[in-house]
């Protein structure tokens, strides 16, 4: 095998390669718009809701009461494109924001602060009995099936000792939001009831209420402002272990070298000889000695200093870490942490040390992600990732539905965490009870997709495996690490394959010399992930259980053989801009006998994606697409046309990352070598904030292999954003412009092992006046490369 020794690229895009968004053709009205008649129809209806709507606003005033009305919006299921959802806020928008959030898939939340807001609204419905109606008014009407006034979203059947959580709508405006939140705080004082304000994100105004009885109780659901009512979440871990008989030699840091640190969220570590070396010298707790019970989190940090060691297979390539005990969950034996509270004391955590830029986080909840709304768990942890500049490596959870020959739950709530990298378990092996084959996905790790099909988990690592004896209770295939008395432990699930992902960011954190980026780090493990040989499966079965697959040791994503080449363009992408690079360095030597190109290109976009909290199901709020592949020629266009604003562009383009030109027959064998990295997904016009693709060119039909491999051919890499129209309102509001940050990684690799591919593009690069440049390493790390 061929030394891997040829670091990565970065490239930078040049000037010509910006182009502006040129504009669209002619709008037709769709097809499932209304008749004239069923049009005025609905008007008439929607005006009588509004109406009843005026009539209460009306009634709040005289009661001093000026919280604005909501009414919620149903939508017909073939209007909810980003194109459809404009009509429909022009006609709620009056000059500010009213369509203030979703609910579910198909409904949208509407403001109306007075009764002067909804003449105003109304007007703009009954333009559609003007003799000519605008496109406008007849698409957003007809998108319309039903008008409501909002009533609280109750999830819950409370007794007095039931710990409630309250969320209030958010208005899209601090002061609504303001003088809600001191009337609801007033409500709870006049009446007696203990609140706490949790703290979960800016954008989400959130209490914890106890004590409260069924008459409050039923007094609460009628506070004006309340969007949803359930109970608080209570947070637990299992701690059951099985104790070994396994010697295994104590590491000590070597002298002189900068170890990288890994912030564990956890119950914490305790100081035993194999990891006393390893623990920062610094600490955090939130708890007293004595309500601290250590396993969870020592299990959690052996693995991360000695998982490699303790399997016997370099699935890390990392050293060592240093250990910075973040003890943020007391023992659950002596008391109960809420949700709002381990909130708490991980941001607490985070924000006073947040020179520590990779957390572990292997706690989680037994409550499944939802399929549209995304958890306020989720929310809260994107938040304190952005506003720290941090990486959090999150457990997937664990479920325990192989052992009643159930489905596999999907991922829990807080895992469908956006900004975080989130790790599902693979088993190590295999023996005569266990359910999974080996290399396969654990019995108990849970699955994806998260909510609006958030691919979930982004990678898998091992965790262990589990069966059933002849009895049908659970047996697990453990794997190890310490227990609080220094013994080593054996333990299954996902808090136990997280951290090796944790180590691995760590360690390739460590050793780039570059500014800390959690992007660039999530692209390239999630670039480096391939699945298993053993998972013969589907891809979109992979993609469920095992998100982008089981990421590669720190050496192997660092470093290229000279058949293979990687680069990587990070950059901002703002609206009205795209990149379009016609000049790509895909190397000419990779073309067969028969003169056509070969090999195989993998692509990994990961993304820092607008997140909007009142949202819903578009919590994300903008997305990158990407196209690559082959044209034939550059062409002069004429900028003299109102819709073409740039002067080159290139014919016969074919996208490669298309599904469309591989055969039906490539896609579905899973059975060669090829298959265990192909990914043949069709993202569509899905906000993902990660997409990856990995094409090998012989899987393409015969006929397209003639029109779009067939030599000479030029390369091309465009990448295109899309900003969904709450943001775009918002922004213009604002006096800005939306923008987003990517990471974009490529590699090509020459199947035939033909020719030195990683010089060729080099010199392409320097050919076509790109600025790039090698990876940049620590000098102590290619010291003990070298060694």
């Amino acid at each position: 095998m061929a030394e891997r020794n040829l670091p990565i690229k970065f490239f930078q895009k040049r000037q010509k390669d910006e182009l502006d968004t040129e504009g669209g053709g002619e709008r037709r009205l769709p097809k499932w718009v209304n008749t004239p008649s069923e049009l005025q129809e609905k008007v008439s209806y929607v005006s009588n809701v509004l109406t009843n709507i005026s009539r209460s606003l009306a009634e709040k005033v005289n009661q001093n009461n000026y919280v604005p009305s909501v009414v919620k919006v149903k939508l017909n299921e073939e209007a909810l494109a980003k194109s459809h959802r404009k009509e429909i806020a022009t006609l709620f928008n009056i000059g500010k924001i009213n369509m203030i959030g979703i609910a579910g898939e198909d409904e949208v939340l509407v403001k109306i602060d007075s009764q002067n807001d909804v003449l105003s609204i109304l007007k703009k419905f009954e333009n559609i009995n003007d003799a000519f109606p605008s496109f406008s008014t007849t698409v957003g009407v007809s998108a319309i099936t039903n008008v409501e006034e909002f009533k609280p979203v109750i999830d819950v059947e409370p007794d007095k000792e039931t710990v409630l959580k309250l969320k209030l709508i958010n208005y899209e405006n601090n002061e609504l939001n303001s003088i809600v939140t001191k009337q609801f705080e007033s409500y709870c004082d006049d009446k007696k009831l203990r609140y706490e304000r949790a703290a979960y994100s800016g954008d989400l105004n959130i209490y914890r209420l106890s004590d409260v009885t069924q008459d409050a109780f039923e007094e609460l659901k009628n506070f004006d402002g309340v969007q949803l009512i359930s109970e608080m979440p209570v947070y637990d871990i299992t701690l059951d272990e099985i104790m070994e008989e396994k010697q295994i030699p104590v590491k000590v840091p070597k002298e002189g070298v900068n170890y990288p640190v890994v912030g564990v969220l956890d119950t914490g570590v305790a100081d035993i000889p194999h990891l006393k070396p390893w623990l920062h010298k610094n600490s955090f707790s939130k708890y007293h000695t004595n309500d601290v019970d250590k396993s969870h989190g020592t299990f959690v940090a052996g693995v991360l200093i000695y998982g490699d060691e303790l399997e016997g297979q370099g699935y890390t390539g990392v050293e060592g870490c240093k250990i910075f005990e973040a003890i943020v969950m007391p023992d659950i034996k002596k008391q109960r942490i809420y949700e709002d509270e381990l909130i708490e004391h991980i941001r607490e955590a985070i924000g006073k040390n947040d020179e520590i830029k990779i957390w572990n986080l292997s706690l989680g909840t037994s409550m499944e992600a939802d399929h549209h709304e995304f958890s306020d768990f989720a929310k809260a942890l994107d938040e304190i990732q952005e506003h720290h500049d941090v990486l959090i490596c999150k457990s997937a959870g664990n479920c325990d539905a192989f052992t009643r020959s159930a489905p596999t739950k999907r991922i829990s709530k807080s895992a469908d965490t956006v900004r975080g990298l989130v790790v599902g378990s693979l088993t190590h092996d295999k023996n005569g009870t266990d359910i999974s084959d080996k290399h396969t996905p654990s019995p108990f790790s849970r699955k994806g997709p998260g909510p609006a099909y958030l691919i979930k988990p982004d990678v898998v690592h091992i965790g262990g495996n589990a069966g059933l004896d002849h009895r049908n209770n659970p047996v697990y295939n453990h794997v190890y690490s310490f227990a609080p008395d220094g013994r080593v432990a054996g333990k299954v699930g996902t808090s136990f394959s997280t951290p090796r992902v944790s180590a691995i960011a760590a360690g390739l954190d460590a050793m780039i010399s570059e500014k800390f980026n959690p992007l660039l780090l999530k692209a390239l493990i999630i670039h480096s992930a391939k699945y298993p040989p053993e998972m013969k499966v589907a891809i979109a079965e992979k993609i469920d259980t095992a998100g982008f697959g089981l990421p590669s040791n720190v050496n192997e994503i660092l470093f290229n053989q000279p058949n293979e080449i990687t680069l990587i363009l990070q950059d901002t992408l703002e609206r009205g801009n795209f990149i379009d690079i016609l000049d790509f360095p895909f190397p000419p030597s990779m073309v067969d006998e028969e003169g056509y190109h070969y090999g195989e290109v993998t692509v990994t976009l990961v993304t820092a994606p607008i997140l909007e909290v009142s949202q819903g199901a578009e919590y994300c709020q903008s997305n990158i697409d990407v196209m690559f592949g082959s044209y034939d020629e550059k062409v002069a266009r004429d900028t003299s046309k109102a819709t073409i604003k740039n002067p080159i562009g290139a014919d016969g383009r074919q996208n490669v990352l298309s599904t469309a030109v591989y055969s039906k027959k490539a896609s579905h064998d899973v059975t060669t070598a090829f298959a265990s990295e192909r990914m043949l997904v069709s993202y569509g016009d899905k906000y993902q904030p990660v997409k990856k693709w990995c094409v090998n060119f012989d899987d393409f039909t015969n006929a397209n292999k003639e029109k779009y491999l067939k030599g000479p051919k030029n390369w091309y890499l465009k990448l295109e954003g899309l900003f969904r129209h709450f943001t775009e309102t918002k922004c213009e509001a604002q006096k800005i412009t939306p923008s987003h940050e990517f990471c974009l990684v490529i590699t090509i690799k020459d199947t035939k092992k033909r020719g030195n591919i990683y010089n060729e593009v080099t010199h392409l690069l320097d050919n076509f006046s790109f600025v790039h440049t090698n990876v940049k390493l620590k000098e102590e790390v290619r010291v003990r490369l070298n060694q």
